[in-house]
């Protein structure tokens, strides 16, 4: 049986977007996911409104070509990362306790719900939650191996 991990939307974009630091552990994480099946990623619906921004933000930055955003963001839904709903109470206790904004607060709420690592490579976000949460994992820091 597969371990479930929670990932965060600064790790999938990571995905489509070659420019990002710790590539090589993002990419590992998702061949980990949708090559080996060795792990479940899961993730809060929100997920999929901080790709499309994210794909937004990266077109306006010139990053990714306007032509190859929906593209972009195909592949990434194609991953078939699970998404799960979160209960509003939970996501609001979650926020308050750690001064945490409600979007990342939703990852935290799932991995907690799943009692699961919650992957991210959002630095701010990690930072936060260092020495607050041992659930929270730095996308640096992932173990796997890509496929080559």
């Amino acid at each position: 049986m597969p371990e479930t991990i929670v990932v965060d939307a600064s790790v999938v974009l990571k995905w489509q977007l070659s420019d990002e630091e710790c590539i090589t552990q993002a990419v590992a994480l998702r061949d980990d996911f949708y090559a080996r099946e060795s792990v479940k990623a899961i993730a809060p619906q929100l997920l999929t409104y901080e790709v499309a921004n994210g794909i937004v933000t990266a077109v306006r930055h010139k990053r990714v070509a306007p032509d190859k955003a929906t593209e972009a963001m195909s592949n990434l839904m194609a991953l078939g990362v699970e998404l799960r709903e979160i209960e509003p109470l939970r996501l609001l206790e979650i926020a308050l306790r750690y001064n945490l904004a409600t979007y990342d607060s939703a990852y935290l709420a799932l991995a907690e719900t799943e009692e699961c690592t919650l992957w991210t490579g959002d630095s701010v976000f990690y930072k936060a939650m260092k020495g607050k949460s041992d659930l929270v994992k730095w996308i640096g820091e992932y173990p796997g191996k890509t496929t080559d």
